[in-house]
């Protein structure tokens, strides 16, 4: 199966985001018996009932939700730009980073300007969400890996193929998304 990544709008209320979701996977697997099933620990989302394995990966960001589709494990995650790099964020990015981030991410960190900032953050931020949701693993996992050697973003961690993600939709150039799991 190739990679199919659908646009669907974000919903305020869980059970709407997930009966979006459904549909959108029965009618694309053309299956009305597959189901997206989530586990009540980790919120983590399976296919059932579908004819081969199929795996998925949600992100919710803002306006849109993303759900990617795929033969093999695949982490997506996205954030909405404006929300953080608006004039009025006063948050410490690299507060946060020394907090949650490995060492070498830490250092990318304090290697930004202020200005720059909170743009680095978010760029680190979705690559280790998209990740771990393709490893099967929490941001617990966090400090515990690197997306970045030096002064670059790494294309593989432990195998992984992390990238940015782009795709069309309206006011996509609002959102900055990361996909993880591609070979």
């Amino acid at each position: 199966m190739a990679l199919k990544v659908f646009v669907l709008e974000n919903s305020s209320t869980k059970r709407k985001r997930q009966t979006d979701v459904n549909n959108a996977v029965r009618e694309y697997l053309n299956n009305p018996k597959a189901k997206v099933v989530y586990d009540e620990e980790t919120g983590k989302a399976t296919v059932e009932g579908a004819e081969k394995k199929v795996y998925i990966s949600i992100t919710c960001a803002n306006k849109v939700m993303l759900v990617a589709l795929y033969e093999k494990p695949i982490g997506i995650d996205g954030e909405y730009l404006p929300r953080v790099l608006s004039s009025d964020n006063k948050v410490d990015y690299t507060m946060l980073a020394d907090r949650f981030f490995a060492p070498e991410e830490s250092e990318f960190m304090h290697d930004t300007t202020r200005e720059t900032e909170a743009d680095t953050f978010l760029r680190i931020w979705v690559r280790k969400e998209a990740y771990v949701k393709a490893a099967g693993k929490t941001v617990a996992e966090f400090p515990k890996f690197s997306v970045v050697e030096g002064d670059r973003f790494l294309p593989k961690v432990n195998g992984i193929t992390i990238k940015k993600f782009a795709i069309k939709f309206p006011e996509c150039e609002d959102y900055l998304f990361a996909i993880a799991g591609l070979e």
